[in-house]
């Protein structure tokens, strides 16, 4: 059943005012046509809102439970036009953001936090995959957003490097090199390296291969695992690693991490990507916070090493 929101006005303020005078005043009409607007009513919903002797004006019961819901009605009108005007400004609704497993030790952490204290309104829903996984997910719109790395952004999805940072050489503390600012590629290829398994760290396998070929000298790769576990290898023993630089802060009690320079120094790369008809205006500003990040920390890492 429909009631015309006119009706329910008219008898809002009559409750309200509980005489016809005045509220015909307020609504700027006559008398008889708000006297007719509230029989109508009483007529569509089958009961009496009012009892009206000469001298006065009562909310019936179901009078008094129409003006609670009214009020009720009042405010989630008010609500409801707030969140949307919210929705629209990227300050409320949610975004769903494709993480892959590496990107955890870059800055997302703190531009995750940034985000969520600027737009507390939004629900941030976060869901972990390869970055090989991403593109299929924002074609489907099972992602908003996808942090990647970037030979897997496919150039309709509108990929922008978000953050760079170098690749540091990162070996037990009790090793030689470990007192070391820099190294060159060409040392760090004299030692056995732990790599990354291709099937589970493509990027970083590339990464490592482009930064041998680029040394020109042949590696001795000792054991293939990824992140974060290469660095429990490294701890163990089996050989020395070529890391990101964000991995530096981990076991700094027993792990060493030195800059790498030369031929074969390598930045990895983060990129963002996302469906370029997803009209969701959060995307946008969660990526500005993103790059006030990178460009804090890029002045920040100053001379440390691998900057």
């Amino acid at each position: 059943m429909l009631i015309d929101s006119r009706l329910l006005q008219v008898f809002a303020v009559v409750a309200e005012e509980l005489h016809f005078g005045r509220a015909a005043q307020r609504l700027h009409l006559s008398q008889p046509p708000l006297s007719q607007s509230v029989r109508k009513l009483e007529e569509e919903l089958g009961v009496q809102l009012l009892e009206r002797t000469t001298r006065s004006v009562r909310l019936t019961s179901a009078g008094a439970e129409l003006q609670r819901r009214i009020g009720r009605m009042a405010a989630e009108h008010e609500a409801t036009v707030r969140h949307v005007r919210q929705a629209a400004s990227g300050d409320a609704g949610q975004l769903t953001i494709g993480l892959t497993p590496s990107a955890a030790y870059s800055n997302v952490p703190q531009a995750l936090f940034a985000f969520r204290q600027r737009h507390p309104g939004v629900m941030l829903d976060l869901q972990e995959m390869n970055s090989s996984e991403m593109p299929e997910a924002l074609h489907k719109r099972r992602l908003d957003l996808a942090l990647l790395r970037p030979p897997f952004a496919d150039a309709d999805l509108a990929p922008v490097p978000l953050y760079a940072e170098p690749m540091v050489l990162a070996l037990r503390g009790d090793h030689p090199l470990a007192a070391k600012r820099w190294v060159t590629m060409a040392q760090v290829l004299d030692l056995p390296l732990v790599g990354y398994a291709r099937d589970r760290s493509r990027y970083f396998s590339q990464v490592l291969r482009q930064m041998i070929e680029a040394a020109g000298k042949p590696a001795n790769i000792v054991q293939e695992s990824m992140i974060p576990t290469i660095l429990t290898l490294v701890e163990a023993g089996f050989g020395a690693a070529v890391v990101p630089a964000s991995l530096a802060r981990m076991r700094m009690d027993i792990l060493a991490y030195v800059g790498i320079r030369g031929p074969g120094a390598f930045r990895a790369e983060l990129t963002a990507a996302r469906h370029p008809d997803n009209p969701n205006p959060s995307i946008d500003a969660f990526v500005e916070i993103m790059r006030e990040m990178s460009g804090k920390q890029a002045g920040a890492r100053g001379g440390r090493p691998g900057a």
